[in-house]
């Protein structure tokens, strides 16, 4: 009868960390995310800087746990190949975090842009 509680905790110990290691998997999959792609706003010809700041702030949110407090950006992000944009994120907890938005490809009306971290 001493085989049935080691079997059972054996079980738990794998499902649990089975667990673990899915949403560390999500979270990282979900953290690297760094590139999307926004339409062009046809009265300035640029994407504004609230789609750029809703989308990293979407980037920059985990599983289970809040993002940013708010993502404040430099200006609209012109549809331009490597134009960029500075962005900071303000988090309640720890320090924020400094981005520059660039832009990689465009075609037509949509611009594909990618965050990198800048050094602190």
């Amino acid at each position: 009868m001493t085989a049935y509680p080691s079997l059972r905790t054996l079980v738990i110990g794998l499902v649990t960390a089975l667990a673990t290691a899915g949403v560390l998997a999500l979270a990282a999959v979900h953290l690297r995310a760094r590139e999307a792609t926004s339409e062009v706003d046809g009265g300035t010809h640029t994407v504004p800087r609230t789609e750029i700041a809703r989308t990293l702030s979407g980037q920059l949110t985990l599983p289970f746990r809040g993002g940013p407090e708010a993502v404040r950006c430099s200006g609209d992000l012109r549809p331009v190949p490597y134009a960029e944009v500075r962005c900071t994120a303000h988090f309640p907890l720890g320090p924020d975090r400094h981005l520059a938005v660039e832009v990689t490809h465009v075609r037509h009306n949509q611009v594909t842009y990618r965050r990198h971290a800048l050094p602190r």
